[in-house]
């Protein structure tokens, strides 16, 4: 039962769900983020959500895919979370999206690319999961206030259900939390 629980919390929180979460609660809270123009939600959602949520796709479409272990799994969400962002932030520069639209798709872009650094170069292991969560927070207290930032209640509950999975360790955890945050901060100190 823990564990139904556990994997039930770990994919409600995949970084896909997340930002489709965040997203939609700054349209229906507070829609001059986007400067009351639905494209910019839109884009939003293809970035964020539908791009990064092609790996599962792929992942079952693709017959000889299905075989491949979890290590795989996780490299192809991250090509294609990383596809999304940085095709996405692009797209808002071309395109003179709103300061907000720009600093959503700055948080994930710093956020892939501070994990990358860590993952890949420095071969640091950092909850890709973790950060998912603890950037999009911040975004939210950024934007709403210090109230907001009582969602954070919730990242608890993602590290018990990371660790109830044996999927990471209190310092990939934390580590992963940090970068989500670090890279929030960051995203607003350029974007503002």
């Amino acid at each position: 039962m823990k564990n139904k629980l556990a994997l039930g919390i770990s994919v409600i929180t995949v970084v896909p769900m997340v930002a489709l979460l965040t997203i939609m609660s700054i349209y229906l809270i507070d829609f001059s983020f986007y400067n009351k123009q639905e494209f910019w939600v839109i884009w939003s959602i293809v970035f964020l959500v539908i791009v990064p949520s092609s790996a599962y796709a792929i992942k079952y479409l693709v017959p000889k895919f299905r075989t491949k272990g979890r290590t795989w799994e996780r490299n192809l969400a991250f090509v294609t979370g990383v596809t999304g962002q940085v095709l996405g932030f692009l797209g808002t520069l071309y395109l003179q999206a709103p300061q907000g639209v720009k600093a959503l798709f700055m948080v994930y872009l710093v956020a892939g690319i501070l994990l990358s650094v860590t993952n890949f170069i420095i071969g640091k292991k950092a909850s890709g999961h973790a950060c998912g969560v603890s950037g999009p927070i911040t975004l939210i207290t950024f934007v709403f206030g210090f109230k907001a930032g009582l969602v954070f209640l919730v990242m608890p509950l993602v590290f018990w259900s990371r660790l109830k999975l044996k999927r990471h360790d209190i310092s990939e955890l934390l580590l992963g939390t940090v970068i989500g945050i670090t890279a929030t901060i960051i995203s607003f100190l350029h974007v503002g």
